[in-house]
C-alpha cells in the first residue's frame, strides 16, 4: 500500500487586534485639571471652615459688625475686635467714630432681621438702637464710649 501524503496544514496566524491609539492629555490639560481640583478643594474647605466657626461657641452669632472708637483711646477698636472675634462675631471694619466724646457705648442695628439685641446682651451693651441703613455691608455698628470697660470684651483699662 502506498502511503498517501496528507497535504500539509496551512498555518494561519491569528491577527492581533488593531491597537487603538490612546488619546493622551497634553501637559496643559493635565495642569488645568489639577488646578481645578485644587480650587474645588479649597472652596470646600473654606465653606466647611466658615460653617464650623459660625456654628460653634457660646456667642456664635451670624453678625458682620463695624467697630468704631468713640473715646480716642489708642487701639481700642482693634482690642474690641479681638474680643468680638473670640465670641464668634465677624468684625468687618474698625476705625474711629465721628467724634471722641461718646459717654456710653452704642450698638446700632443696620439691617433688619439681625438679632442685635441678643448681641447687646452678650457683650453687655445697654444702648441698642435700631438705625437701618440701606446698602451697608455690616449688620451692626458698635461705637465704643467712655463706659467701654463695662463691656464683656476683655478690654484693658487704658
Amino acid at each position: 500500500m502506498s502511503k498517501r501524503k496528507t497535504p500539509a496544514k496551512k498555518v494561519t496566524r491569528k491577527r492581533k487586534p488593531a491597537r487603538r491609539r490612546k488619546a493622551h492629555a497634553s501637559f496643559g490639560q493635565k495642569l488645568l485639571v489639577g488646578f481645578a481640583g485644587i480650587v474645588l478643594t479649597l472652596c470646600a474647605a473654606s465653606i466647611t471652615y466658615g460653617f464650623l466657626v459660625r456654628s460653634s461657641g457660646p456667642g456664635a452669632h451670624e453678625f458682620r459688625i463695624k467697630v468704631l472708637n468713640g473715646t480716642g483711646a489708642n487701639g481700642l477698636a482693634h482690642e474690641a475686635r479681638r474680643g468680638l472675634l473670640k465670641i464668634g462675631v465677624d468684625v468687618i471694619d474698625v476705625g474711629n467714630a465721628d467724634h471722641f466724646e461718646y459717654e456710653e457705648s452704642i450698638l446700632y442695628a443696620r439691617k433688619a432681621g439681625a438679632d442685635v439685641e441678643e448681641l447687646g446682651r452678650v457683650i453687655g451693651c445697654k444702648n441698642v438702637v435700631v438705625q437701618l441703613k440701606e446698602g451697608t455691608l455690616e449688620d451692626a455698628a458698635l461705637i465704643l464710649g467712655a463706659d467701654y470697660r463695662e463691656l464683656n470684651l476683655d478690654l484693658g483699662s487704658d
